[in-house]
């Protein structure tokens, strides 16, 4: 499995504004060492993540008065560093000629007022949708009972064991949070930022919650992938095994939309995914973009070969071998047959060659597959 690294296309504000390299920064010691290593490895990236670094620490200063025209001024400043693709020592020189070190506060303490000034308007933009923002960080605030934090600091996935003997391979960068009386709880609830593959243990007497900014996954046990980094915009559940339950977390959920049907839960099978949208907290039920095959090779190998098979059995092994519903009009696709050979094509490739036999194409629609055909041609 390859890992996609987020932050190999940050650019100077995109590292300012990152929730968890602002908190590493100001941490410092161990949590911003994996910062350092990562700088190492990208030797491209080096100069901006330090330069990102004095930007954030210099916004901590003593507070001074300005006057209106004088914070115009370093709103306009700023505008323009963070209008720069690169930032050179040069571009600094230029735009602060005299008395660099301060006049480079202050532009930082700009950043600063127009965080807090963005930071009002977010917040009002976001009230009428979540009464709390749902971070990682707020998440296990609310958690009565001590916790433990295992945290990702290499650039290889990490396989974390928890107590049930649950495994959670987290992706670079991610973190996960448990209580340390894990088993003795009623649930087993698992906090996450990041991204994480989880091979949950079965206990039907107690169920495993996994909490990723606004969205809850519930299961009993089975395999399934949580995406939630801070600069994403939303959280991605895919299922590998077994059914897994999701739903919008209702502690934050305004009090208008406490009822609506949003917050109802959504089953989710193999194969299938859903997107939480953080702005508004929908949710949105799809395929995943690589479904896999749920049998073994070997059956696999004689059943994608159809020798003028009738349309609704290739359909209803396609739904066998793949877990997915494919819905279709038999009445009109009936004495419809196929023959073609369908080994080593993915679902999506299979799809478009048995709809081009039927005149017709598919979509996907909640978790399933919809075909529009026109019919074949009558023998």
């Amino acid at each position: 499995m390859i890992v996609q690294d987020p932050y190999l296309h940050y650019n100077l504000e995109d590292f300012f504004w990152d929730e968890q390299f602002r908190s590493d920064v100001m941490t410092g010691g161990n949590d911003f060492a994996y910062w350092e290593n990562w700088a190492k490895q990208n030797p491209t990236k080096e100069a901006l993540i330090e330069k990102a670094r004095l930007l954030i620490l210099s916004v901590y200063i003593d507070n001074s008065t300005f006057h209106e025209d004088e914070v115009q001024q370093l709103v306009r400043d700023t505008q323009k560093i963070l209008e720069l693709d690169c930032i050179e020592d040069d571009h600094f020189e230029r735009l602060l000629p005299e008395k660099n070190l301060y006049k480079y506060l202050l532009v930082a303490a700009s950043i600063l007022i127009m965080a807090v000034l963005g930071g009002v308007w977010v917040q009002q933009k976001n009230s009428n949708s979540l009464s709390f923002q749902p971070t990682y960080e707020n998440l296990i605030k609310e958690v009565p009972h001590s916790l433990i934090e295992k945290v990702n600091l290499t650039n290889a996935p990490l396989i974390v064991t928890l107590p049930d003997g649950t495994r959670a391979t987290l992706s670079t960068k991610s973190k996960i949070s448990y209580a340390e009386k894990f088993i003795s709880l009623d649930k087993r609830e698992v906090f996450l930022i990041g991204e994480a593959y989880f091979e949950v243990v079965r206990n039907t007497q107690k169920p495993f919650l996994v909490y990723a900014d606004g969205l809850v996954t519930k299961v009993l046990g089975t395999k399934f992938r949580v995406r939630s980094y801070a600069i994403d915009k939303e959280v991605l559940v895919e299922v590998t095994a077994g059914k897994v339950s999701v739903f919008t977390n209702p502690k934050f959920v305004s009090s208008e939309n406490k009822n609506s049907n949003e917050l109802s839960s959504i089953v989710l099978v193999p194969n299938q995914k859903v997107s939480f949208l953080k702005s508004d907290a929908s949710i949105v039920k799809t395929l995943v973009n690589e479904p896999i095959l749920l049998k073994a090779d070997t059956d696999v190998k004689k059943l994608f070969n159809f020798d003028d098979t009738p349309i609704n059995t290739v359909f209803a092994i396609l739904k066998d071998i793949y877990g997915i519903d494919i819905v279709f009009d038999e009445e009109l696709l009936a004495g419809c047959t196929l023959n073609a050979n369908l080994e080593g094509y993915s679902l999506y490739e299979q799809l478009n060659i048995i709809c081009k036999a039927l005149n017709g194409n598919y979509e996907v629609l909640d978790g399933r597959v919809i075909i529009n055909a026109k019919g074949c041609f009558k023998k």
